[in-house]
């Protein structure tokens, strides 16, 4: 009887890694997606992108007012409301750019090979409710500076039996409101300004890095 032989078993190769597109490593796809969205949240929340109209109800108020010789009032009211929110919009410029920080290298292929839109609608999800956090003691802050709610009060304090408790409710309610609508139009433009950039990669001209990487994904 022949001695058994033992023979070694010959070592299988780990299966070589996906090429990333472009040539480019993980990491260098996560910076270059980072610096294309800062580049995305500088040009679109630009110098008065952001406006904010009234809500339904003092609307309704500011237009019976300025039926009875009182626009001035109303007037008032609405530029009060524009700068505040001219006062913000750097701000939440500002804190976008900050929360980038959500996008993990684990992210970045999956939100550059999406669709238009798709890294503007993962920050939304992803930093959206903190983002309101932090933003509402900032919208508090330039309503008071600007006396938005003073405003609006004289305004309710004009229209006498047309104000009701819906225009009370519009008052106490105006920096939530103020502050919804700054996020919901700053996402809306981010989605936007997105959808731009990866069409012609070109407009990142800030960037080389994110230039390269949105062609390198461009459809």
């Amino acid at each position: 009887m022949s001695p058994l032989v033992m023979t070694a078993a010959t070592p299988v190769a780990p299966a070589a890694a996906p090429a990333l597109p472009g040539g480019f490593s993980l990491q260098q796809l996560t910076d270059g997606l980072k610096a294309g969205l800062g580049s995305v949240i500088s040009q679109s929340l630009g110098s008065g992108t952001l406006t904010v109209t009234p809500p339904p109800a003092l609307a309704k108020i500011q237009a019976a007012i300025s039926k009875t010789g009182n626009a001035a009032t109303g007037a008032g009211f609405e530029e009060a409301l524009k700068a505040a929110v001219a006062q913000v919009s750097p701000q939440v410029a500002g804190l976008l750019k900050s929360d980038l920080s959500a996008i993990k290298p684990e992210d970045a292929q999956g939100l550059l090979a999406g669709g238009q839109d798709a890294a503007t609608k993962f920050l939304q999800q992803k930093i959206g409710p903190t983002l309101k956090e932090k933003m509402l003691p900032l919208v508090k802050q330039a309503m008071a500076t600007s006396s938005t709610a003073a405003k609006a009060k004289e305004m309710l304090a004009l229209a006498g039996p047309f104000a009701g408790l819906a225009g009370n409710k519009a008052v106490s309610d105006l920096d939530g409101y103020v502050c919804d609508q700054v996020l919901a139009q700053s996402f809306s433009l981010m989605a936007k300004q997105e959808a731009a950039v990866r069409a012609n990669p070109a407009l990142l001209k800030d960037s080389p890095l994110a230039q390269k990487v949105f062609a390198a994904f461009k459809k």
